[in-house]
């Protein structure tokens, strides 16, 4: 059984504890769940997409209309030849060709299951389509919750390990707290649902209107929307070295034990030279692919990594590092090492603070960060794409290290 394959079983038996079989057409099937060896029922079919040795998203087999939906919801932010290949699969499933030309199955019996949860706590019947992504130690279901009628109803998230679970009770909060704090030009999905589902935490929201009318933010509407982000509480300027954020950085580092990654990072942080900066809040996983806009307002999700008390900037170098990687790590790298020091120059975020002196001294204090999360998170053992940070992110934070000395001694 490959990874994969052996992911799926595990997923299955998390949303459908009643019993799952996954199998192939006219073959016979195999368990996919501890409890299959009892009676299945009345069997409902998903379709492993594209297949059970490489699960992207799981679509109902007999509902054409909840499976279109998923795969447009799904692909949404995605490159245009991945858009092109999920217009093909929609076809399929529209023309009813689908369940002819795909071959794994996914069989699942008639007790509680997450669909029946669902439907409990939003007072409605469901049908769901499941996207799980690719292989990362973060790697959770996100489900597409729809009517029998095709309305989409939000999203759900449940925890499968201890990693995924952390980050949905996270997100949960945030929400919660966001509830309260409402952002000038920026909506953040309403928290719909939390509640627990086969002993993990469970988190329903609501989708918000992401379709033809939004595109990816441009470089005005992204750092607008992280300069609202970083005054979810009030900015503050303040040296680096008499900041609570260094100082819970460098514990996070010295966390990691004996990590041959540590040492490094952790000299990092102590040649790194002491400059003003300003500090607010950060998304913390601002991307491409939670995050879209329209000429006056930005809609933002994925809320699992908020957190207080960081540079400014960090979600703008974020956002940048995954759009210069997309062609390739160590170039996209070299691209960002000019473009992430542009947009902390831009008069948007100066407005805070940020001043250019300051600005090597952020892009590095956001490697280490990101390393540490990487590091801690077990990316590299998931087979994260950015994941090996001893390939890319140490050389990278060497430059950036020689890069702000100079600019302290310049200002």
């Amino acid at each position: 059984m490959s990874d994969e394959t052996a992911y799926l079983t595990d997923l299955a038996e998390v949303l459908w504890p009643c019993g799952g079989l996954l199998g192939r057409r006219n073959r016979p099937l195999r368990s996919a769940s501890k409890a299959s060896g009892t009676p299945l029922g009345p069997i409902r079919e998903y379709l492993p997409i594209p297949s059970a040795y490489n699960p992207r998203v799981i679509l109902p087999a007999t509902d054409r209309y909840a499976a279109v939906r998923g795969i447009a919801a799904f692909t949404q932010r995605h490159s245009f030849g991945e858009r092109l290949r999920a217009a093909l699969l929609s076809t399929a499933f529209a023309s009813g060709m689908a369940p002819l030309l795909l071959r794994d199955r996914l069989r699942v019996g008639s007790g509680h299951t997450i669909e029946h949860a669902l439907s409990e706590a939003l007072g409605r019947e469901l049908v769901i389509a499941i996207h799980v992504g690719p292989p990362r130690a973060n790697r959770k279901p996100v489900l597409l919750l729809l009517t029998p009628e095709g309305r989409t109803a939000g999203y759900a998230k449940v925890g499968v390990n201890a990693l995924t679970s952390r980050l949905v009770a996270a997100e949960t909060d945030a929400l919660r707290l966001l509830s309260g704090t409402p952002l000038r030009d920026v909506t953040v999905p309403r928290l719909l649902h939390a509640g627990e589902w086969n002993s993990r935490p469970l988190l329903v929201q609501e989708a918000l209107p992401i379709g033809s009318r939004t595109d990816r933010p441009t470089r005005r509407q992204l750092l607008r929307c992280v300069v609202q982000v970083a005054g979810l509480e009030p900015i503050t300027r303040r040296p680096l070295a008499a900041s609570p954020y260094l100082r819970a950085l460098a514990g996070r580092v010295a966390a990691l034990g004996d990590r041959p990654e540590a040492g490094a990072l952790g000299a990092a942080l102590r040649r790194l030279p002491d400059v003003r900066m300003p500090f607010g809040a950060w998304h913390g996983d601002l991307t491409r692919w939670n995050v879209a806009s329209t000429a006056r307002r930005a809609f933002l999700w994925d809320w699992e990594r908020l957190a207080f008390g960081v540079p400014v900037g960090f979600d703008a170098l974020h956002y940048e590092l995954n759009e210069s990687v997309q062609a390739g790590v160590r170039q996209g790298v070299r691209r960002w090492l000019d473009s992430g020091s542009a947009l902390l120059a831009d008069p948007v975020l100066a407005a805070t603070g940020l001043r250019r002196s300051a600005a090597a001294t952020v892009m590095a204090l956001y490697l280490v960060d990101l390393a540490t999360r990487y590091l801690h998170d077990r990316q590299a053992e998931a087979g994260g794409r950015l994941a090996a940070v001893d390939d890319w992110l140490l050389p990278a934070l060497a430059d950036l290290e020689e890069r702000a000395i100079r600019e302290a001694a310049s200002n």
